[in-house]
């Protein structure tokens, strides 16, 4: 109808202004009634049929397939790509597999210098550790030296009195230690050093770590010049002691004399070195008893160029016979040799000289 539903303007307008107040008001259910032949409110009465289908026919008509009239299809294939694009692809993978080798073992390298340098600077945390405990320890030996230092000190101040206390006052802490050190070392090498023991007369080896002195029981002043001598004027008899004895020093602080050997060189060998210590410790010293050997000088010389002629005797060893004229025997000379703990090795080389005097 022409002024039906929304054709009508003058009730659209309403409803602009007023909305939902331009139609009829709700009944107590909220349903707006209408007149039938009211249709200035846009509702159009009627009634209301329900088709009726052949349910049976419908569905035949749906599943029909009519594939004459479907489009043609291409079949779907493997998914692919052009050859160059594969080859360029494995190219690359291969550019990529070499550089991830050269990458592997750069990272081995430098896993290698990492580790490396871990252990050193472990080493090196260490060393520091060993320096922090050596610094430490030197400090507590610091303190218990500077208490030494500050008795020492006190007694020096009332021996001394001022004319030490003026030296004091100026020298430092470090300078105090070092002089009561060598003061030390002085005492001890007046007591039972080098100088001490070459002072009595004592032989230092070529290193002066040891000494030897001899202590001479017989002689005279023309075998002075030996460091070792002797003179009889009779045949020694069995047992009989050599009135000289060898005192061997070990002049160092520390370093022990862990072997002794006595060495004949030259001869005839006319005396023997009785058995003794065999270690020296530092600041000590060791005596050894020298005696005659008799198998060299025990009788009258026997043996010589004629018995050697003679058939079916043997020549026996030729002794220093008492019957001729006086001898100095000078050739035989005594190496006293030593070993230290350090492993280092020295020697004292010692002359003899036996005075054989004719036998009345």
């Amino acid at each position: 109808m022409k002024n039906s539903g929304l054709k009508n303007e003058a009730q659209v307008a309403k409803i602009f202004v007023s909305g939902s107040d331009a139609l009829p008001q709700t009944n107590d259910i909220g349903v707006r009634l209408f007149k039938e032949s009211d249709l200035t409110d846009g509702i159009i009465a009627g009634k209301l049929t329900r088709p009726k289908y052949n349910t049976k026919e419908l569905k035949k008509s749906v599943d029909t397939t009519i594939f004459e009239l479907l489009p043609n299809e291409a079949p779907i294939g493997l998914p692919m790509v052009l050859r160059s694009i594969y080859e360029d692809a494995l190219k690359r993978i291969d550019e990529l597999n070499a550089l991830l080798e050269r990458l592997n073992v750069t990272i081995g390298e430098r896993d290698a210098t990492i580790a490396e340098l871990q252990s050193i600077i472990e080493q090196l945390r260490i060393e520091l550790e060993n320096e922090q405990l050596k610094a430490n320890i030197a400090n507590q030996q610091s303190e218990i030296a500077n208490t030494q230092i500050g008795e020492t000190t006190i007694d020096l101040q009332n021996a001394i009195q001022n004319s030490i206390n003026e030296a004091i006052a100026r020298v430092s802490l470090t300078a105090r230690v070092e002089a009561l050190l060598q003061e030390n070392e002085s005492l001890r090498e007046q007591l039972f050093g080098l100088a001490a023991q070459t002072a009595e007369g004592a032989i230092s080896g070529g290193d002066n770590g040891f000494t030897v002195k001899v202590n001479n029981g017989d002689g005279d002043a023309g075998q002075l010049s030996a460091d070792l001598y002797a003179k009889t004027s009779h045949n020694v008899g069995s047992g009989r002691t050599l009135g000289t004895t060898l005192e061997v020093s070990n002049v160092t602080t520390d370093n022990k004399i862990t072997n002794i050997s006595f060495v004949f060189d030259g001869k005839p060998k006319w005396f023997k070195v009785k058995a003794g210590a065999t270690s020296i410790e530092p600041e000590t010293s060791e005596t050894y008893q020298c005696e005659y050997d008799q198998g060299v000088i025990g009788g009258p010389g026997t043996g010589g160029a004629g018995d050697g002629n003679r058939e079916g005797i043997k020549p026996r060893r030729r002794r220093i016979g008492w019957r001729g004229k006086a001898t100095n025997y000078t050739e035989l000379v005594l190496k006293v040799k030593v070993t230290f703990a350090d492993g280092s090795t020295d020697e004292v080389n010692l002359s003899t000289d036996l005075r054989k005097n004719r036998k009345s």
